[in-house]
């Protein structure tokens, strides 16, 4: 879609098009919705960007915002940040993520609830999966309790951008693993723009504990 709003604006029959296969895929495939944790940095950086038909860009994600068959919002979805690399037992360098999920109710185990986060490759690919075993969790500050689950979480970076000129603007935005490190922003935005990157975050969706309750 970004490849086709680079060029004249889509129709309001494209983009309905575009979201009703939306829709099915996500439907057919059981795929998480997307949270508005990433979708409002997007509009809000997008608004300040010197490119043609930006604005057909928001408009879309707006109506992915306002479906919701398409997105999940703010309350369905809590925020956690990484925290530091461990090596663990079995030899590999993994990420540890605390959180404690809503259904654990009084936990009594030593340390911290959480979960590690573990990046593998595979000659051009990168595998990142949830790590299940409990030799793992051993002699860290972590313990992973088995209500939670990978199918809930959307994995995504954050990066500190300002904007060139007077007073420069400094906004958050967002980015998704999985095409390198080129980032979408880097077309959208100017050319000269500072960026840091501010860390690795996931949102876990905890709306079917809510409806459960």
């Amino acid at each position: 879609y970004q490849r086709r709003v680079r060029g004249s604006s889509p129709s309001k029959e494209e983009m309905d098009s575009f979201i009703s296969d939306l829709e099915r895929l996500c439907l057919k495939k059981q795929l998480l919705k997307v949270p508005w944790q990433l979708i409002d940095p997007i509009i809000s950086t997008l608004k300040h960007t010197n490119k043609d038909n930006a604005e057909s860009l928001v408009s879309l994600l707006r109506r992915i915002r306002q479906n919701t068959l398409l997105s999940s919002s703010n309350r369905e979805n809590i925020v956690i940040q990484e925290g530091e690399w461990v090596k663990v037992k079995s030899g590999h360098l993994d990420w540890i993520f605390k959180f404690k999920h809503p259904g654990v109710g009084t936990c009594t185990q030593p340390g911290e609830c959480g979960f590690l986060v573990r990046d593998t490759s595979d000659r051009d690919n990168i595998r990142r999966e949830l790590v299940l075993d409990s030799d793992d969790y051993t002699d860290i500050d972590v313990h992973y309790h088995d209500t939670t689950s990978a199918c809930n979480m959307c994995y995504y970076y954050v990066w500190t951008v300002t904007l060139p000129g007077v007073g420069g603007v400094r906004l958050d935005t967002v980015d998704m693993p999985g095409g390198g490190w080129w980032v979408w922003w880097r077309y959208w935005l100017p050319a000269r723009i500072k960026k840091n990157f501010k860390g690795v975050y996931i949102t876990y969706n905890v709306a079917d504990y809510m409806v459960a309750k």
